[in-house]
């Protein structure tokens, strides 16, 4: 496995920013930033929930500030639930599938922020970086999180330096949108910003401060949010803002 910036064992952990806004505005429209050092390094993130992948609180090895760990060496193929539907009804109920070996499915581990139940609009903005992988190198964001399993996700693929949206419906992956030549450097941070202007059925996809993504989705979008990853890949999350006004 390549780690990132030194050797020393990934972990994390989190911290709440409220954003000072007038009193007739909601607390719940006010930005959210969760950089984790609130978190207890070798522990389960509390500021997320998991339903798949093997996530924990690390450390980037350079420094012990804690950070969100997706553990991608600890993907192999599964045994179970092989059919596309069975892989939907699995995920839906809450079972931690480490597999998707279909071509048209890939196994995506997913963290979602506990802080905001419902994303749908504003600019939801995350510093990574990917340590390694041997199947895949991608992270970024997820939104649109259903209940059954259905989402949407804007995600950096490094080996083809290409920024993708996609969805996942039924099981099923779609991509809606692949902007290539969007080059990101293994073991290196890198800031990925999603927004979604009122009326929810567009969004905008920026990498390191450049926009490069703009795209139309057939829905508005209403759903839980987070981080995501892709099979075999080690990322490391450093923070995690939510801004419904951004």
């Amino acid at each position: 496995m390549r780690r990132l910036f030194g050797s020393a064992t990934p972990s994390v952990v989190i911290a709440l920013a409220m954003m000072i806004v007038p009193a007739a505005v909601s607390a719940q429209s006010a930005a959210i930033a969760e950089d984790f050092t609130e978190e207890k390094v070798g522990a389960s993130p509390a500021s997320f929930s998991t339903p798949t992948g093997w996530w924990s609180v690390g450390t980037d090895g350079v420094d012990t500030k804690p950070v969100l760990f997706e553990d991608g060496t600890r993907y192999s193929a599964a045994t179970g639930a092989t059919g596309l539907g069975s892989q939907a009804q699995a995920q839906a109920q809450g079972q931690d599938l480490h597999q998707f070996s279909d071509s048209s499915l890939s196994y995506f581990p997913i963290a979602l922020f506990n802080k905001t139940s419902n994303f749908t609009q504003g600019t939801i903005t995350i510093q990574f970086a990917i340590v390694g992988g041997d199947l895949d190198n991608d992270a970024g964001i997820v939104f649109d999180y259903q209940q059954n399993g259905d989402f949407l996700a804007l995600r950096e693929d490094m080996d083809a330096s290409s920024l993708i949206l996609f969805s996942v419906s039924q099981g099923q992956q779609s991509n809606l949108s692949i902007i290539e030549n969007v080059p990101a450097e293994l073991a290196r941070w890198h800031v990925l910003q999603l927004t979604v202007p009122p009326g929810g059925t567009h969004v905008t996809g920026s990498l390191d401060g450049q926009r490069v993504l703009d795209a139309d989705v057939s829905a508005p979008i209403s759903g839980q949010a987070g981080a995501i990853a892709k099979t075999d890949t080690v990322a490391v999350f450093n923070s995690f803002t939510v801004d419904p006004n951004g």
